[in-house]
């Protein structure tokens, strides 16, 4: 028996209301990555979306959302290279969508972040060793282990995906 999911016709309907459902899931799920609710939202719409380019318009009126608001999400993402916009030879509009390289790019710059806490924690911990908090500084140490490890760890993921990947390319 195949563990492929079946896949379930759905009415128009049925595919705009999964579509806002997971538009407003993806959002609260990226709101808790540090963007706003909006930026999330603006981000799921482009990931769900097809053609996978939109433009203003169209990202406003399935958002329901004021154009003020789109227009600060879309500057925002745009800045993070988190989305990038095309235009159309003879159309003036501008379309946006999903920067792959520049989102991927974001998620390593994360993990690079976990780095420099590790430094800077070590930092803290130097400057906490002559104060008496003993149980406080082996915490500290805990975390720093957990750091270092993690960061190891993530570096050799990256090194062997990135083999992979570049194995795909040639």
């Amino acid at each position: 028996m195949s563990s492929e999911k079946q896949k379930i016709k759905l009415t128009p309907e049925e595919k705009i209301h999964q579509k806002e459902t997971m538009v407003e899931e993806m959002g609260v799920f990226f709101e808790k990555t540090g963007l706003t609710p909006m930026h999330g939202r603006v981000f799921a719409y482009l990931l769900l979306s097809d053609p996978v380019y939109q433009d203003f318009y169209a990202i406003q009126d399935f958002l329901k959302a004021s154009k003020s608001a789109i227009s600060t999400a879309l500057k925002f993402l745009t800045h993070r290279k988190l989305i990038r916009y095309i235009t159309f030879s003879g159309d003036r509009k501008r379309y946006f969508q999903v920067d792959t390289d520049g989102w991927l790019l974001e998620m390593k710059r994360k993990l690079e972040y976990a780095e420099g806490m590790r430094d800077f924690t070590e930092n803290v911990l130097q400057y906490r060793s002559e104060l008496d908090s003993p149980k406080f500084n082996e915490k500290l140490e805990e975390i720093i282990g957990f750091h270092r490890e993690i960061n190891a760890c993530l570096k050799d993921f990256i090194i062997q995906w990135e083999e992979r990947r570049q194995k795909k390319i040639e």
